[in-house]
């Protein structure tokens, strides 16, 4: 029988979240309203309108702690009177557009204006099919996001624009960065691989523009999201698997054919504007033919959550120092730099909460016991998969640098009812060069925890369990099967980089991949975890030459105190998150959620206007106390 822990893991990491008292409550990302998004509407001329300041705070949902900190975090005010400016400014670049001998818009490099907005000339199409002058007819906010918001701009041509609105959530350097790499990701996906994907318009890195915030100006595309036709947990009938795979298969194409291209080095994709003069001379990729793409984007620092997430007390000049363009021959670099980064923001915090001088209490014996998990990822990084193993078939192919999505999902997948049903793909931030072997697989679909591939033959006496038993392991044999077919499909595609399914390499890798993924101080403990897990099978690693290093003893030395340490901390953090409310979604509920269990009594508001969960048996137990 699955313990406890592990299953209420699993159903977290399903976006269920779990109360103490029994009750399960799902919801899907983003959402706060199974009704979809409500538009909220501003008048364009009138900076007073009463709902315009409502049309820049978020409402999508409420924290149980801090929530005015993190509602302030996710305010994305921005001039609307600038973008009305913007979208005149497009109007008279479609006019003077170049055109090519047989008049359609010629592709010219990017354009950045006046205002310190970069627009795409080659795109003018996508705004206007006539010369007339160009007006905004309205501005609707339609989602908020995880990481921004997106409004719908309506304009006098009759054409929909997207206009997505970073949330503060990290530095300034950050956001600008992961802009500049996410347009020139989209428009190399355009025009070099021929995919579907919105035209990019316009953006500004930074506030230094009209519309006096970092944005996104992009083609709107009508339709409605692929996630509407997946079902992870539908029971294995007939035709079931023909229902998974209609979700499936369009993103596996789509990765297909992204994974068709490699290029010279790791990093990200820029234009080539956008990059340092160091970094002019980091060419894509070998041959380019075409004149107008020839020199049209580079390779600069990678984007990465581990380089901006929780790094607000780190320059980024010393950012840079760890985050460098990495040769194609030194895949295991890409390794080392995340440790080193998360390793040098560790002891920075910890120096400054020595010094008094962090802003916020720390909690140094836990910072002390991450340092000393990254030190040890420090060390493992170097050794841990062998790029030259003869073990791994065709090891020279999985570890090319090839462009890594980490978002693609059904989430941001949009079938084109406009467009005959074609798929359309958004969102690619964090879009990095990247060896495959080192990727995950899309999170739809990824599952890292026990694996059951057949419920009647694997979990002795299954038909004789109880019903919500048997939905547990039903539960773990659905994450099984949704990843098998992913792989299935994987292996049809292209066969030469299955390797990635083998369970050695995803051991290998999961140390990186626990660090990528740490986005809470004691998530470090997955990192920690994921390390000891290859002792035990170090020496076959080695003796198989499948990790880097010839020494059949383990790189670090775990004293049996620090293992025992290390097991009744890694249960307590699962305990907690399985204890605690909303703690998998760092507190954060859908609002209409929130406002349901609020109205219930459910949640209790304290002195610090902080919330927490009472049910019925604690309020009578307070009751008795009193």
């Amino acid at each position: 029988m699955l313990k406890t822990n592990s299953v209420y893991r699993h159903l977290f990491k399903s976006k269920q979240i779990a109360f103490s008292g029994g009750i399960q409550l799902p919801f899907k990302r983003f959402n706060s309203s199974s009704d979809g998004p409500k538009e909220v509407f501003t008048r364009i001329n009138d900076p007073k309108d009463p709902k315009r300041q409502n049309f820049f705070q978020y409402t999508w949902g409420s924290w149980l702690i801090d929530d005015k900190i993190e509602k302030a975090k996710r305010q994305t005010k921005f001039s609307i009177e600038g973008l009305t400016k913007l979208i005149q400014n497009l109007g008279k670049e479609t006019k003077n557009a170049e055109k090519d001998e047989n008049g359609a818009t010629s592709i010219t490099p990017p354009k950045k204006l006046d205002d310190g907005s970069v627009i795409l000339p080659h795109n003018s199409k996508a705004v206007s099919d006539s010369d007339d002058s160009l007006l905004i007819k309205s501005i609707a906010s339609i989602h908020e996001g995880k990481h921004h918001r997106i409004y719908k701009v309506s304009l006098s041509s009759g054409k929909d624009l997207v206009l997505r609105i970073p949330y503060k959530l990290e530095s300034d350097y950050a956001i600008s960065q992961k802009i500049k790499s996410e347009c020139a990701t989209i428009d190399f996906l355009d025009l070099k691989l021929g995919l579907k994907v919105p035209k990019i318009i316009a953006y500004g890195p930074d506030s230094q523009n009209s519309v006096e915030s970092p944005f996104i100006l992009m083609e709107y595309i009508s339709g409605d999201l692929l996630m509407r036709k997946w079902d992870p947990l539908t029971p294995d009938v007939e035709g079931s698997s023909d229902k998974l795979l209609s979700v499936i298969e369009p993103i596996a194409a789509f990765q297909e054919k992204v994974l068709s291209f490699t290029f010279n080095k790791f990093g990200s994709l820029y234009f080539s504007s956008d990059v340092s003069a160091l970094e002019q001379d980091n060419i894509p990729y070998d041959g380019e033919e075409s004149e107008e793409l020839q020199n049209r984007w580079k390779i600069g620092p990678t984007i990465s959550r581990s380089f901006a997430k929780n790094k607000n007390k780190l320059s980024s000049k010393h950012i840079s120092q760890y985050n460098k363009v990495v040769d194609s021959d030194k895949p295991l670099e890409v390794i080392s730099s995340v440790a080193e980064v998360e390793l040098e923001n560790l002891k920075n915090r910890l120096a400054l909460a020595q010094a008094d001088a962090g802003g916020k209490v720390e909690n140094i014996t836990l910072l002390n016991k991450m340092i000393t998990t990254f030190e040890h990822l420090k060390v493992i990084a170097p050794k841990s998969i062998n790029p030259n193993s003869k073990a791994i078939p065709n090891v020279g192919e999985i570890f090319k640098p090839r462009l890594n999505l980490p978002d693609l999902d059904p989430l941001n997948v949009i079938v084109a009812k406009e467009k005959n049903d074609e798929f359309f793909f958004l969102d690619f931030e964090y879009s990095s060069i990247q060896p495959f072997i080192l990727t995950s697989y899309p999170a739809f679909v990824a599952y890292q925890g026990v694996k059951i591939y057949n419920l009647e033959e694997e979990v002795p006496g299954f038909n004789e369990l109880e019903e919500r038993e048997k939905e547990q392991y039903r539960f773990v044999y659905y994450k099984t099967r949704n990843e098998r077919l992913w792989e299935l499909e994987l292996n049809k595609r292209r066969h030469d980089l299955i390797a990635i399914a083998s369970p050695y390499i995803k051991a290998l890798k999961n140390p990186y991949i626990q660090a990528l993924n740490f986005k809470n101080d004691k998530d470090y403990l997955y990192v920690e975890e994921a390390i000891i897990q290859l002792q035990p099978y170090w020496e076959t690693f080695v003796l198989n030459e499948l990790c880097n290093d010839e020494n059949k003893e383990f790189p670090i030395e775990y004293s049996s105190e620090y293992l025992d340490e290390h097991q009744t901390d890694l249960d307590a953090y699962q305990m907690e998150l399985a204890s605690q409310p909303f703690a998998a979604t760092g507190g954060w509920v859908p609002q209409d959620m929130f406002s349901s269990l609020k109205e219930q009594g459910i949640l209790v508001a304290d002195s610090n206007g902080n919330y927490k969960i009472q049910f019925e048996e604690q309020k009578d137990n307070e009751k008795d106390t009193n």
